[in-house]
């Protein structure tokens, strides 16, 4: 009898649940969203388990018999527990072991932000962090990465891509006492400086807005190298000339962890000089999931992700920035 009754799964159980409520086939095949002889089949299913006709037929419809009756309660049980569980796996991680992208300056942010989740979830859940790279989307399509952070993200199958922020201001950084923090900033005097340009969750050939706009005015521009990591960026500048130009709020951690280099805010620079008819490009940060993650969890993450941003950014504009 037990094995007769695993055949008896989810969706036999909703139908057999809608014929003694409703009476009537078509009406569960509409409220299922489903089609009637989906209904019927399923309906056989359940007189085979039970070896017997559980309805009767009336012209309308179908009418309950003393068995069916008797069934109903512990059918309804069922589903009703199947319903709970689905909500518990919908609002927590399908897996205990995520794997994730970002880049550098951004992964420990994407960490705490899952590690804060879980936490207020009551799941453990242990994190793999790889490095960002070309084929980030690629992956995430795949289902071998769970989660990235991505900028100005662009569509890919079976990717989601949910906005949580913006990378809003600019900097440059170079070693303390560079001559750039005692001039007047121009795009002369930071163009005569070898750039050192961070790739925004981009790597390879794609070339870097500074490079754009060197390009289309006919300028000179001297990259020392472009790198998706600002550790990197910042130790080369601490022990040389060259200047590093970044964005991301974030990025202001780890200049105050240095003492060796110092940096200002180029933001107002960036927006209205070398951009003043207004048409600067802006940068979106992006949570990028597979679509089989599009659960609450990951509606939970983006949204703790938007507001830990926001945070961020208010929190920097109200210090009154740095100039």
């Amino acid at each position: 009898m037990h094995r007769l009754l695993s055949r008896l799964d989810y969706f036999t159980l909703k139908v057999f649940i809608g014929l003694v409520e409703y009476n009537n086939g078509s009406v569960v095949a509409q409220k299922l969203n489903t089609t009637q002889p989906k209904v019927s089949r399923a309906l056989s299913c359940v007189r085979e388990v039970f070896c017997d006709e559980l309805f009767v037929r009336r012209q309308y419809g179908v009418k309950p018999n003393a068995i069916a009756e008797n069934l109903y309660p512990f059918a309804k049980a069922i589903v009703s527990a199947y319903d709970e569980m689905a909500e518990l796996t919908m609002a927590l991680p399908l897996r205990t072991h995520l794997i994730i992208a970002a880049q550098e300056h951004l992964s420990a942010f994407l960490v705490e932000s899952i590690m804060e989740l879980c936490e207020q979830l009551g799941s453990e859940i242990s994190v793999t962090i790889q490095p960002w790279s070309d084929n980030v989307q690629e992956l995430l399509a795949q289902g071998k990465i769970d989660f990235a952070i991505a900028v100005n993200s662009e569509s890919f199958e079976n990717v989601e891509s949910v906005k949580v922020g913006e990378a809003h201001y600019h900097f440059v950084a170079a070693k303390k006492g560079h001559p750039l923090f005692s001039e007047q900033l121009n795009l002369a005097n930071l163009f005569k400086n070898k750039l050192v340009l961070i790739n925004y969750s981009q790597v390879g050939l794609t070339k870097h807005w500074c490079e754009d706009y060197a390009d289309e005015r006919g300028l000179e521009l001297k990259v020392s190298f472009k790198t998706s990591s600002l550790a990197m960026a910042l130790a080369h500048v601490a022990k040389s000339n060259d200047v590093c130009w970044t964005a991301s709020v974030f990025a202001c951690l780890y200049f105050k962890s240095r003492n060796d280099i110092d940096y200002i805010d180029v933001t107002d620079f960036y927006e209205n000089e070398l951009f003043p008819e207004g048409k600067f490009k802006r940068y979106d940060y992006y949570l990028q999931y597979h679509k089989s993650l599009n659960n609450d969890f990951s509606k939970q993450l983006s949204d703790l992700l938007s507001r830990k941003m926001q945070l961020a950014l208010d929190a920097y504009a109200k210090d009154g920035g740095r100039s």
